[in-house]
């Protein structure tokens, strides 16, 4: 078996992956993941004091398209 690759959060976050993740599981369930772009490391899942988040006018602008697996496989 050859060794697994790693992605850590800030490649995921290069990807696209945080945001997919945080929009289609976290953000319905009133959770959002972090992370410190310094170091790649998420330490902890904010709680909204609302039903679900959704992004800021100014963070949603920003957002990157959502790639396909396909895509995320040749990155």
């Amino acid at each position: 078996m050859s060794e697994l690759k790693k992605v850590d959060w800030n490649q995921a976050s290069d990807l696209g992956l945080i945001e997919r993740i945080n929009t289609e599981i976290l953000h319905p369930l009133g959770l959002a993941m972090t992370r410190n772009p310094e170091t790649g490391i998420s330490t902890y899942l904010l709680v909204a004091d609302v039903q679900h988040f959704e992004y800021a006018a100014e963070i949603e602008s920003k957002l990157k398209p959502i790639l396909s697996k396909d895509e995320i496989h040749r990155k």
